[in-house]
Order: structure tokens, then sequence, then C-alpha cells
């Protein structure tokens, strides 16, 4: 959980910094200048973009790491990495893309993305013997720790 508080930390600062970057690129190119108030047009794509394109950056954003890299940046933070279920090899696309669209892109339906998501993961409890969310089973993918055990253990008082 607390790697996808990250992930989602990550996604809002770059989400932000790309409206910014887009809002001072689209005042300097208006004849008008700085000064210029931009149309309700202009806000309304941006609050579209806001509510509906969430879930399609979430999926961009899993499915490129988890090919690249095998986690996200919140999941380095964290010292876990994704890896297929079989043989704890690198990820497919196709297991990367699944893995990515079921869990990403219903976070573009509002109030019902959000459920699912709820539930996705609620399936990762003890019950399963991978502790897999719905998203991991689907692409047959498990979550693992890549923290090294110590080499001597603590004694046990």
């Amino acid at each position: 959980m607390v790697a996808r508080i990250i992930d989602y930390l990550a996604l809002s600062a770059f989400a932000f910094a790309f409206f910014m970057l887009v809002s001072l690129a689209f005042s300097a190119a208006n004849p008008a200048g700085f000064e210029a108030e931009l149309s309700e047009e202009y806000y309304n794509v941006w609050a579209f973009l806001w509510f509906f394109g969430w879930g399609l950056l979430i999926f961009f954003y899993d499915w490129l790491f988890h090919i690249a890299w095998g986690r996200t940046l919140g999941q380095l933070v964290m010292s876990l990495k994704v890896v297929r279920a079989a043989d704890g090899g690198r990820l497919s696309q196709g297991q990367a893309v699944g893995r990515a669209a079921i869990f990403g892109l219903p976070h573009s339906v509002p109030c019902i993305g959000h459920v699912w998501v709820l539930v996705d993961c609620a399936f990762a409890g003890p019950d399963t013997r991978l502790g897999q969310s719905l998203h991991d089973r689907a692409a047959r993918t498990v979550v693992i720790s890549t923290r090294r055990a110590p080499a001597h253990p603590p004694p046990y008082v």
C-alpha cells in the first residue's frame, strides 16, 4: 500500500507539472499574452482529463515501469518487484499490459473505478497462496520483496 501511495504522489506531481507547462506554453502562444483569460473550454478539457484520464495515466505508468524495470517508483522505494508467478522471471509484454490495464483503466470511471480498486486489492488477503490481487492473478504475476535476509538472524530472546 505504501508503494502505491508513493506512486500516486509521483503521478500527481507529474500531472501537475505537465498541467503547468502546458498552461504556460498555451499562455505564451496566446496573442494577448499571459494577461489574457483562458477560455472555459480550456479548463473543461483539463477537468475532463483529471476525472477520466487518471486511469490512462496509471495504465501507462504501470505498464512502462513494469516492462522496463519490473517495478514502479513506489515498489523500488519499498524494495518490491513484480515477476512471473510461474518461474520468477521478467514480465512479458502481454503480462505487463494486462496487469496495468486491469489495475489502472478502471480508475477512469468515477466512483466505480475506486470501488474496483478496493475490491481488486482486497483479494490479496491471507486466503490466497501467494497474496495476489486480482490484477496479479489475471496476469499470472506476483509481487516479491527484493530485500536480502540478514546473514545471521538475530538471536531470539
